[in-house]
């Protein structure tokens, strides 16, 4: 319907990087799901998880973060904590977070996506892979912050982990990897 129509016109608006545009019709799917299906419907969680998307493009973190968060909680009320389109939702929060500095936060929202992934697709999939590149790139920066800070065990114990998470992605030969080994290896001495 009309709604949909709006959805789907908004996509196409972010995808071409209209983004206030993509924004009003977003919100006006928003509320026209809201007031037809209920806030917690299907429809209504996803036109406010691709909301938060614009949001964050626009540069609103904050209000990108808040809309995934209630999204979350809802999805994980209704659908459950392990559900593919929670997970996804924990992945993305798990992003804005990193971006806006809440490092544990990230991590363990990342360690949830991970083990729920594992236990569903296996270790090797490409969706488990991504996730734990993610986390390694989010650990290098614990690692990196923690080397500053003079902690160097915490963070030897952290690039080893970021090489753990990019060698399950990448190969132990892969660039990233070798750095992480030799900081570890480096801090560790």
């Amino acid at each position: 319907g009309a709604l949909g129509a709006k959805e789907g016109l908004a996509g196409v608006m972010a995808e071409q990087n209209e983004l206030e545009g993509a924004q009003a019709l977003y919100e006006a799917a928003v509320e026209g799901y809201e007031a037809v299906y209920g806030g917690e419907a299907p429809n209504t969680l996803g036109a406010k998880g691709n909301l938060a998307i614009v949001l964050e493009g626009l540069g609103d973190l904050a209000g990108g973060r808040a809309l995934k968060e209630e999204v979350l909680e809802a999805q994980t009320a209704r659908l459950g904590p392990n559900h593919p389109s929670t997970l996804l939702t924990k992945y993305n929060l798990a992003d804005v977070m990193h971006e806006q500095g809440d490092l544990p936060g990230a991590r363990g929202l990342f360690e949830e996506v991970i083990e729920a992934q594992t236990q569903q697709l296996g270790p090797r999939h490409a969706d488990t892979l991504d996730t734990k590149g993610n986390l390694g790139i989010l650990l290098q920066t614990m690692a990196q912050a923690a080397e500053q800070n003079g902690a160097r065990a915490e963070a030897a114990g952290l690039y080893r982990a970021a090489a753990d998470m990019q060698e399950a992605r990448n190969g132990k030969d892969d660039k990233y990897v070798v750095h992480c080994r030799a900081k570890a290896r480096e801090l560790s001495a």
